[in-house]
């Protein structure tokens, strides 16, 4: 039972990964960048989702460089949250900054 439910957990979070391809030039904004890589899972309002067990990223307490390095390099501890490995660090610092101030403003 215990099996079955994890996996249709880690079905449902695998539904929020997207491929870490980076040549989107049209996403230009921090906005749009959120929305694009990070909204699916998150919502555009940053609340999560909780019941499928994505956390809310609205309420975070991290710095702009632990967020920059979570979104490029991922964590240490067990976490299903998508790693864009090749992504900029400009481009996820665009990211980290909507979240600390436009998206906390809404």
């Amino acid at each position: 039972m215990k099996i079955s439910i994890l996996l249709i957990s880690l079905l449902f979070l695998s539904a929020c990964s997207q491929k870490d391809t980076h040549s989107h030039p049209e996403n230009i904004t921090a906005k749009e960048l959120y929305d694009l890589h990070c909204a699916s899972c998150h919502k555009k309002t940053g609340k999560g989702k909780f019941l499928k067990g994505i956390p809310p990223n609205l309420s975070t307490a991290l710095t702009l460089n632990q967020l920059v390095k979570k979104i490029r390099k991922g964590e240490q501890h067990s976490s299903n949250m998508t790693v864009y490995k090749t992504m900029s660090d400009e481009e996820a610092r665009k990211i980290a900054m909507y979240l600390l101030t436009a998206l906390k403003k809404q």
